[in-house]
């Protein structure tokens, strides 16, 4: 498929068809267990404009929208989304993304990435300080999971590569359960992946892996040492290293 020039741009009216469709994207690219309520990214959206870097809760969201240029106002014309926030004194956190299957092998992901790893290092510079690098969890299909979910999960890290993403291997980070309402459910391990910005990937050894997971822990979910979800991300012995990210594609054999 041909499409005309892709463009970027911020959301900043919930009301929006476009961000709306952004919704249902959503709910289509990600499991319940994966996601937050769309309506938690809505009021980040509806706040967008009161808000500077460092004020309010400390983080600046963003949701950023992707489509092709004339078709900018039609919401089935919505090619893909990118949602994140900038945590000062941490980094950059990229928490969903997600494009339209219809806009697959255009380069509308790699456009996202891109877009945000930019709107991140702005923010940093407003407040006076540089970008170390942009973390981001995907959720990696169980051993003996079907082809299709393996060859979904390859295409995803080759995405995650291309742009520049490194995986953390090493470390199974456990998150809750966003399909229950309590977050009582069975939680969720996830993979992570680091784009180094003002940190070269020399620098991310073992111990600043496990302070960067360790910090996404204290910032996102409010875990410290101790807590259950903590403790089973980083158990004694952990020894994380930053590899390519499409080796994360690679199918993990189940226990016999």
């Amino acid at each position: 498929m041909q499409v005309n020039k892709v463009v970027v741009w911020e959301a900043f009216d919930a009301a929006d068809p476009m961000t709306q469709a952004a919704g249902q994207l959503y709910e289509q690219t990600l499991a319940p267990e994966e996601r937050i309520p769309w309506y938690w990214i809505e009021k980040s959206v509806e706040g967008r404009t009161r808000s500077k870097p460092g004020k309010a809760d400390g983080w600046t969201k963003h949701l950023l929208l992707a489509a092709p240029e004339d078709r900018a106002d039609d919401p089935a014309g919505l090619a893909g989304y990118v949602y994140g926030a900038l945590i000062p004194n941490y980094g950059g956190y990229l928490c969903y993304i997600g494009v339209a299957n219809w806009a697959r092998r255009l380069g509308v992901g790699t456009r996202l990435f891109d877009q945000f790893y930019r709107q991140m290092s702005v923010d940093a510079g407003e407040l006076g300080s540089q970008l170390p690098f942009v973390i981001w969890e995907s959720h990696r299909p169980a051993p003996g999971a079907p082809a299709a979910e393996w060859d979904l999960w390859a295409a995803r890290t080759k995405l995650f590569d291309r742009a520049g993403g490194m995986w953390v291997e090493g470390v199974d980070f456990w998150s809750p359960n966003f399909a229950s309402d309590d977050e009582s459910g069975d939680p969720v391990p996830l993979q992570l992946f680091i784009k180094p910005m003002a940190e070269s990937a020399g620098e991310f050894d073992a111990d600043r892996l496990k302070a960067v997971v360790a910090g996404l822990h204290r910032e996102v979910y409010r875990n410290e040492p101790g807590s259950d979800l903590y403790d089973r991300t980083l158990p004694a012995g952990c020894n994380p290293r930053l590899v390519p990210a499409k080796l994360a594609g690679l199918p993990v054999k189940a226990a016999k």
